[in-house]
């Protein structure tokens, strides 16, 4: 490497284009939610695109590799100091809508819903879920309801595909904007041919991927396939209060509603123990062929409180994996192999890990 992590850090930091902050020596435990793993040796969170363009170029001119960070919520970042220099998108966080024509529709728990509009929502990568969620529940917006909860970003949910309660986060996807970092120049003054404080959009390193059913699957996306980071996503909703437009927020009556959803789905994921403990949520993919969910496999083989080290598959729930407290990034891959191992032997059945290590 040409150049010291921190000499790297200086040089991002000293671009006339580049607003955020860059921390060293990070530790990641601070950034998952499962609350464990090693350090980030240079953690970088820029105010917005054009500074995530300056970043990603210094670092590609030092062939410093990157590691692109959402909401950490099915990350473990193994011991010891990670060779990738660590991109947060949290600040990549705007909302906007475009309301369209209004049409009829009936809610059959809300009867005094005549009509909603079609909205084309739009949202950076790093916005939260719950962010989100709260957002629409302002506006009088359906749609996010089944995700109440998730402890994840916009960009981590699309990449990830994520499934809650039956519904696949891809199902109102309209639109991918993201960055190709195949085309990112490795030298950084190149970027100054483009008048990024104002767009990335007038380079050739951005792109704009269209909906299609065909590229999507059970927590599969296309982004997976990409050398890309997700700079937003758009979404087709409903408005039930058509009358919302400016910044107005919806009627009372209409956000209480949404609320009400939220909370219930907050409420149940509560009574199952998703936050009893720190986690990175789902272990194992889910598999239609093995005739049962990977919990249910794991819970009948008696594995539900498994302990290895400071991590344990949780007591109430076998597809979860959680923190007692003093886990190591090491402690939970090894738990996670020991049940895959396990139930590969006694079921044949070879379970896929939800959860990604780095």
């Amino acid at each position: 490497m040409v150049s010291s992590i921190r000499e790297i850090g200086e040089n991002i930091k000293n671009s006339p284009l580049f607003l955020g902050d860059i921390n060293f020596d990070v530790p990641m435990s601070e950034h998952t939610t499962m609350r464990a793993g090693g350090l980030a040796p240079i953690f970088i969170e820029p105010e917005n695109e054009s500074s995530l363009a300056i970043a990603l170029s210094v670092l590609k001119s030092q062939n410093m590799p990157v590691f692109v960070l959402g909401g950490g919520s099915n990350v473990v970042v193994r011991d010891g100091v990670m060779k990738s220099a660590v991109i947060s998108t949290s600040r990549l966080c705007k909302i906007s809508i475009e309301p369209k024509k209004a049409f009829p529709f009936e809610l059959e728990d809300f009867p005094e819903i005549k009509e909603a509009s079609e909205i084309t929502l739009t949202a950076g990568a790093g916005t939260s879920i719950e962010d989100l969620n709260s957002w629409c529940a302002k506006y009088g917006i359906l749609g996010f309801e089944s995700f109440a909860g998730l402890p994840g970003s916009v960009g981590g949910a699309t990449f990830m595909n994520a499934r809650c309660y039956g519904t696949d986060f891809s199902s109102q996807i309209t639109e991918i904007r993201y960055l190709d970092l195949d085309k990112i120049p490795s030298s950084p003054e190149k970027l100054s041919d483009y008048d990024l404080k104002y767009s990335l959009d007038d380079g050739d390193f951005i792109s704009v991927y269209q909906k299609s059913d065909g590229d999507w699957g059970y927590k599969k996306s296309p982004m997976q396939e990409k050398n890309a980071v997700i700079l937003s996503v758009k979404f087709a909703l409903r408005g039930i209060d058509v009358y919302v437009s400016g910044g107005q927020s919806a009627n009372p009556k209409i956000s209480d509603y949404i609320w009400k959803k939220i909370d219930e789905k907050i409420a149940d994921r509560t009574e199952k123990g998703h936050y009893k403990a720190p986690s990175a949520g789902s272990v194992f993919k889910n598999n239609r062929d093995y005739g049962k969910p990977s919990g249910a496999i794991i819970d009948e083989l008696g594995m539900k409180g498994t302990k290895i080290g400071g991590a344990q598959v949780a007591p109430w729930h076998g597809n979860f994996i959680i923190n007692m407290g003093n886990a190591t990034a090491s402690d939970v891959e090894k738990l996670v192999n020991f049940v895959k191992e396990k139930v590969l032997e006694n079921t044949g059945f070879n379970l896929e890990p939800e959860i990604i290590f780095v």
